[in-house]
């Protein structure tokens, strides 16, 4: 599973949702973590045309930005840290600190990771845009709170999607899937790799 994805949904990518959908398939990716910023519309769209997604939205706060995942809802921009996390676990969803000390992005202010801390469920540790001292950061983080290790490309274009994805078990909602993502597999291809003829051969390679 690839954890962070956008599409046409957002408004830096012209990808349309169906199109990602299409190549998440061809990658083996399953389901699909869509995380378009400020809005589900994406995500509610796979889910009507029958594909296996999970609606996530990246969300920006007043001190930067957060990923809340098994949503039911859009969370409103713009609300404090501490609210934000609120409207997420509000309809059962699990907060996801994307792409923590990377301040080339809309990332969370260190301030405001220190006041929630307690209430974050996962940190991504490896950014497919990020920079590797930033993500080997993050991983510093996730060690220290005591949380699994989420990982996604963020992909904005195609070629990007399932640069990045995590191995694991299959799972039946947020919290078996929080269970069993501590013994995923954080997984990075090779920069300049190319989707195989057999959709599945890269993603079983091992």
């Amino acid at each position: 599973m690839d954890l962070h994805l956008h599409s046409s949904a957002s408004f830096d990518c012209r990808v349309p949702p169906l199109e990602v959908a299409r190549r998440c398939g061809q990658s083996g990716l399953s389901p699909i973590f869509l995380t378009d910023h400020e809005g589900i519309r994406g995500a509610q769209s796979l889910l009507e045309a029958g594909s296996a997604a999970i609606i996530g939205q990246e969300v920006l706060t007043t001190e930067g930005e957060l990923i809340g995942l098994f949503l039911r809802e859009a969370v409103p921009s713009r609300l404090s840290p501490e609210e934000t996390v609120d409207a997420i676990k509000g309809q059962g969803g699990l907060v996801y600190l994307e792409h923590p000390y990377d301040t080339g992005r809309r990332n969370l202010r260190e301030e405001a990771i220190e006041r929630i801390a307690a209430r974050i469920d996962i940190v991504e540790v490896l950014n497919g845009r990020s920079r590797p001292e930033v993500n080997r950061l993050a991983e510093d983080l996730r060690t220290a709170l005591g949380v699994p290790a989420g990982a996604g490309s963020d992909a904005h274009t195609l070629k990007e999607i399932g640069g990045v994805y995590v191995e694991m078990e299959a799972f039946d909602g947020a919290t078996d899937f929080l269970a069993k993502l501590r013994a995923g597999k954080v997984v990075s291809r090779p920069k300049g790799w190319k989707l195989a003829t057999n959709r599945l051969s890269l993603f079983r390679a091992r």
